[in-house]
């Protein structure tokens, strides 16, 4: 019979499951347009699929990335430009978590070199390994 190959066979919930942006959505509590953005960055997963409704991934990747999303940003070394971007990126997540403010992927660099004037003027000292949200 045509399409049985596609029908889960013995346990259903140890079959590996693909979630779409939406899925991420509810899972983060976000909307789906930041998931759209977030999925842009270069540490979340490649997706297992594009299709015409939109990209899907696996599960479990999924919630690898999510463990190691909200565990923190490592600012390693002094200065790290890239671990600023990625403080920022945080930020925008943390606002839009809330409902605060929505802030566009291409406005992340300039809150980047914002955070940045900041954390050099009050004399940050950047720890190499510590994350900085413990």
């Amino acid at each position: 019979m045509a399409g049985d190959e596609a029908r889960p066979v013995g346990n259903a919930s140890l079959q590996p499951r693909l979630m779409g942006s939406r899925e991420i959505a509810e899972r983060l509590g976000l909307c789906r347009q930041r998931v759209q953005q977030l999925a842009e960055r270069a540490d979340f997963p490649a997706p297992y699929q594009e299709l015409r409704m939109g990209r899907i991934w696996w599960q479990s990747e999924v919630e690898t990335w999510i463990r190691g999303w909200r565990s923190g940003v490592v600012l390693s070394v002094p200065g790290d430009d890239g671990a600023v971007r990625d403080l920022a990126e945080r930020l925008a997540d943390h606002l839009a978590d809330r409902g605060c403010a929505f802030i566009e992927s291409d406005q992340i660099d300039s809150l980047a070199k914002g955070l940045r004037l900041v954390l050099d003027a009050v004399g940050v000292t950047w720890v190499p390994g510590v994350p900085w949200d413990r």
